[in-house]
């Protein structure tokens, strides 16, 4: 007999992100760095690569533990919708986003990642993932309330 995996409620997921953001709001705070190419034997070298910060990557392990990145839409297709540029490009949009807009949100970001080396640190450049967690943080503070 093998355990069902218990479902995180909504609370669960909106404080697991919540819980980034005064890392990500930290003056400083590096959410990692490029590795250049190098030669491993004579002949054979590496592909540059981003380096995650050790809180980087566990924001990446948490947003899939979580259960924030989604399987049941094409997000290549939304991601070119105009709700999805909105909420990328619009701090006020993003400010009043649902948990199911933040959801599609983080599953563009991190599949593009996995294509697209650097599209989650471009993400936390931008200010997107730290506005994705201020949103999460005010509506898990809705929810408490």
């Amino acid at each position: 007999m093998t355990a069902q995996k218990k479902i995180p409620t909504l609370q669960q997921r909106l404080k697991g992100l919540a819980a980034f953001l005064p890392q990500f709001e930290q003056p400083g705070f590096c959410f990692g760095h490029w590795e250049e190419s190098k030669e491993v034997e004579p002949g054979v070298f590496t592909f540059p690569y981003f380096s995650l910060s050790r809180v980087a990557y566990e924001f990446g392990q948490t947003v899939y533990d979580l259960e924030w990145v989604r399987l049941d839409f094409d997000w290549p297709a939304w991601k070119q919708t105009p709700e999805a540029i909105q909420l990328r490009d619009d701090a006020r949009a993003l400010s009043r986003a649902t948990p199911e807009q933040l959801s599609r949100l983080l599953t563009v970001v991190i599949r593009q990642d996995r294509y697209c080396e650097g599209e989650l640190a471009d993400a936390f450049e931008s200010g997107l993932l730290t506005a994705i967690c201020r949103r999460a943080a005010q509506l898990e503070s809705e929810i408490e309330g």
